[in-house]
């Protein structure tokens, strides 16, 4: 039973290893088009929250990560006088993956034709990581609400460096038209930088 246990972790980790370079980060997405929104020499300014400027280190991280992916948008940061304002607003948190469906598609119940059954008392329970990216896009002069858009990413890895710039992507990849629906967006993390998947 302990080389079975043993061959099971060395298939894992050269699956983590083969897959270190690359990730793909799917979220579920859902935008919102409110009026006209104007990309010719569009500028904003990021507006905070009073809870958020409670931790100005941490929200200033947040704005740094999202600064690149509101570029590609068409959006540049200005010092004054902007033609939008951008909120953000962030959540994560640690989940456990329970259910018995995720449990038997990877051979912890009812073992598999290679390795057999699994060991009884051997305790695997998949440890997720939720990340979920709210942004909201204002006309700074009407203060009325141009774009929103939400997008949620549940995977094991909890790097929010890494992570939560993909997920802003992914809510972002339709601005500023928004959609009609909720849509999945796969957003592949690579040695290049970002770029968004079918």
């Amino acid at each position: 039973m302990r080389l079975v246990f043993r061959i099971c972790l060395l298939v894992c980790l050269a699956a983590m290893a083969g897959c270190a370079s690359t990730r793909l980060i799917d979220s579920e997405v859902r935008s919102f088009r409110n009026g006209t929104v104007e990309l010719a020499a569009a500028s904003y300014q990021f507006e905070r929250l009073p809870s958020q400027q409670a931790d100005p280190a941490a929200q200033a991280q947040l704005e740094n990560w999202a600064m690149p992916v509101l570029q590609r948008m068409g959006l540049t940061l200005a010092s004054q006088a902007p033609r939008y304002t951008v909120q953000l607003a962030v959540a994560t948190e640690q989940v456990l993956r329970s259910d018995a469906s995720f449990r038997r598609r990877w051979g912890f119940l009812g073992g598999s034709p290679l390795f057999g059954q699994p060991p009884l008392l051997m305790p695997l329970e998949p440890t997720l990581f939720r990340f979920q990216v709210q942004v909201l896009v204002r006309d700074a002069l009407s203060r009325e609400v141009v774009y929103e858009a939400s997008a949620q990413h549940a995977g094991p890895w909890s790097d929010q460096a890494q992570i939560l710039p993909a997920v802003l992507l992914a809510a972002m990849r339709d601005f500023p038209q928004g959609t009609a629906g909720p849509s999945s967006v796969k957003v592949e993390i690579g040695p290049g930088g970002m770029e968004v998947r079918p």
